[in-house]
């Protein structure tokens, strides 16, 4: 398949941008086939391995050929991280209704780019990007499109672009985002560093320490800015979009799966009952692990998991939350995202 036309690249929707260049003139396509993505945790080379084949394209040609490919309503799902968000997206997986992908690396690379310059250039690059997301792998479905947190720079841009698109916010409460980061173990700690320093980067909420501070910090400290950051950006795109975006708390879609679900296909139009999204939240998608699939996993599995590790580390959790709490207080900043 090395020798794919660019017209080849552009209607066949299996054919999903990955990545551009480095100078931005190019872009990178890897073939990843329906059955295959709802195998693939992320839509990332660390899972790729190899398997799968790339081509690369220039913009002028991908520009040429990309009116004569199908469209459909795309949708979005951003998220805090550790909240469900892949679970989300696989009970979205609906053929005829909808295809749902998980974490394109591709808007990680845009949302980069637009944290070092969001300039017209970047945004019809992310234009380009959304314009191949939204081809339909069947014709009448929607595609929902699950975002890496570190992709969330994209969210403002993205709505903006696509007046009918509408987004899922999904989030947790802060005592639950540090269990599912301890869960992780040393990985966890070293994670929450990197969305508290990527954050900051481009985040309106200005926290005022300075690089001595910044070492200072626990790692659940800075885990905490973080999540803070995430709540707090959030709360803006409630704002500016209205109706078009919806805040979900993690523990109501984990509480009543069926009525989350259902109030996420309504929101993005999918042609779902009440009794569809039942059915869906009884079947086996909620019986696995969302990020393991071989894996049993209830409800009730996730709870005890959740207990363990919050009884182990309570005295850590507790001040972290406190101290944030305090943190957020004195800069007037709400622990809850609202519109």
């Amino acid at each position: 398949m090395n020798d794919v036309s660019v017209r080849d690249l552009v209607k066949n929707p299996e054919w999903l941008p990955h990545t551009y260049g480095p100078e931005g003139q190019t872009l990178i396509f890897v073939h990843v086939p329906r059955d295959a993505r709802s195998r693939l945790r992320f839509l990332f080379d660390e899972h790729f391995k190899g398997n799968f084949t790339k081509v690369s394209a220039g913009l002028s040609d991908i520009e040429a050929e990309i009116r004569s490919a199908q469209r459909g309503p795309i949708h979005f799902i951003f998220h805090t991280s550790f909240c469900g968000s892949t679970l989300m997206t696989r009970a979205l997986e609906i053929p005829g209704v909808a295809t749902s992908m998980s974490e394109p690396a591709v808007m990680i690379n845009v949302a980069n780019r637009l944290i070092r310059s969001n300039d017209r250039s970047n945004i019809e690059r992310l234009e380009l990007v959304l314009r191949l997301l939204e081809r339909p792998l069947a014709a009448g479905e929607s595609v929902v499109a699950k975002q890496s947190n570190f992709a969330n720079r994209v969210a403002d841009p993205a709505l903006r672009l696509r007046k009918e698109s509408r987004a899922v916010l999904l989030y947790s409460d802060l005592e639950t985002y540090l269990i599912s980061s301890l869960k992780r173990g040393m990985w966890g700690r070293i994670l929450g560093r990197k969305w508290f320093n990527y954050l900051r980067s481009w985040s309106p909420l200005q926290l005022g320490f300075d690089a001595n501070e910044i070492l200072e910090l626990t790692d659940m400290q800075a885990a905490s800015l973080a999540w803070l950051m995430q709540i707090h950006h959030f709360g803006e795109l409630a704002k500016a979009f209205g109706s078009r975006v919806m805040l979900l708390e993690s523990g109501d879609m984990f509480a009543a799966p069926a009525d989350a679900l259902h109030r996420v296909t309504t929101l993005f139009g999918l042609a779902q009952t009440e009794k569809d999204a039942a059915d869906i939240a009884a079947g086996p998608i909620f019986a696995k692990h969302s990020k393991f699939m071989d894996r049993d996993y209830s409800v009730e599995e996730r709870k005890r998991e959740t207990e363990a590790v919050g009884n182990a580390n309570a005295e850590e959790i507790s001040m972290v939350v406190k101290w944030l709490s305090s943190f957020a207080d004195h800069h007037g900043v709400s622990l809850r995202p609202a519109a």
